[in-house]
């Protein structure tokens, strides 16, 4: 596959895709578990068959927690969610990484914070990042803000992000597409058409503060990118 230039210089960040979040008796279970797995599965599929890296994300707290926020931990001091080596913690096995994937575990919302993914993109020598993933208006979006500021391009996949309601879902997805300067945002279909030289739909910024939603308007606003 040639790879259009926009892709050249990319790399693909998957955000927390764990079974604490995907399976509905986990820890905090989001509201589009079908679809996420659905539409993740199809942006990874497309970003492996174009060659790009797929770094994955992973929260990874210890079992006696000593590295969580307080407001993560259960009475017994144990971590509510993203307990290390349990199976809560692991990828969900739909959308598990494979041999040449990579693995950044973290203990923050953003997976910047303390790890090594700054290092591994640097390594990269890339400059735009198609990112996806979980908690929409928490890990992910801290995870893009951070990649914001660092000057990385970035390509967001709406329908293969999710969170506790659609409505939390709609407006981070919102906020960032305000102020996701150089970025587009895109469903997992159009991606894996825009990957395949095929011709594809998104939605690109153009100025700060474009979507001034309301409760009213914000379903509408959010179809529209």
């Amino acid at each position: 596959m040639i790879l259009r230039e926009e892709f050249k210089r990319t790399a693909v960040i998957a955000v927390d895709l764990q079974n604490d979040c995907i399976e509905p008796e986990g820890a905090s279970p989001i509201y589009n578990r079908d679809e996420l797995i659905r539409e993740a599965k199809t942006a990874l599929d497309a970003c492996r068959a174009a060659g790009l890296p797929i770094i994955y994300t992973q929260h990874w707290l210890d079992p006696r927690g000593v590295d969580a926020l307080d407001i993560d931990l259960q009475s017994d001091g144990r971590p509510k969610n993203g307990v290390a080596d349990t199976p809560a913690a692991e990828i969900h096995i739909n959308l598990k990484p494979e041999a040449q994937d990579l693995l950044v575990r973290k203990q923050r919302f953003s997976a910047f914070y303390n790890t090594n993914l700054e290092l591994l993109l640097r390594r990269l020598d890339v400059d735009h990042l198609i990112m996806f993933g979980i908690w929409t208006e928490a890990c992910f979006e801290t995870t893009v803000w951070d990649a914001i500021w660092r000057d990385y391009r970035i390509t967001i996949v709406k329908d293969a992000c999710g969170t506790l309601t659609e409505l939390m879902h709609m407006t981070a997805i919102l906020d960032l597409a305000n102020w996701l300067h150089a970025g587009s945002v895109v469903t997992a279909d159009n991606l894996k058409n825009a990957l395949e030289g095929a011709p594809h739909e998104a939605w690109r910024f153009e100025r700060p503060s474009a979507f001034a939603y309301t409760l009213e308007n914000v379903r509408s606003l959010y179809n529209s990118l």
